[in-house]
């Protein structure tokens, strides 16, 4: 086994990756039924770049709207192609996007702009561009 590999067999960019998503952003291209994120990786932003003090100030930087065939072909490039593959034969938690968290104040935020939440929300039932979404798991 490599330096980069467990005892289970999971490199360490999956081990890290234990923070469930949950994304009722259902027009984006990444969003899976049940309300899961199909993204390979998400990036959880601050809107305007100051403070934040609630969840609403916050975004997912990866949402992109679902627009027919092509907007799907340019975020191919972001998408969990293994756990999409492993969830059509075992229902379950296999889309786990990998997440980095810009938003510094949320008590959640760890160096290396990691998230250590168990679990998140991202929000935006209705969304049509980034900032109509948020963490609503952001806490100060």
């Amino acid at each position: 086994m490599g330096t980069a590999e467990k005892e289970n067999g999971k490199n360490e960019a999956e081990e890290g990756n234990e923070t469930t998503v949950k994304c009722v952003a259902s027009p984006c291209v990444h969003w899976a039924p049940g309300d899961r994120c199909g993204a390979a990786a998400i990036d959880v932003r601050d809107e305007k770049g100051t403070k934040t003090i609630k969840p609403e100030e916050t975004e997912c930087h990866t949402f992109a709207l679902r627009e027919g065939l092509s907007s799907m072909v340019s975020a191919a490039d972001n998408v969990n192609w293994g756990g999409m593959a492993v969830e059509m034969f075992k229902s379950g938690q296999q889309l786990k996007p990998g997440i980095t968290c810009s938003v510094d104040d949320c008590k959640y935020w760890a160096t290396g702009n990691q998230c250590h939440a168990e679990a998140i929300e991202v929000a935006g039932r209705d969304a049509s561009q980034c900032p109509d979404t948020s963490c609503a798991t952001f806490e100060r």
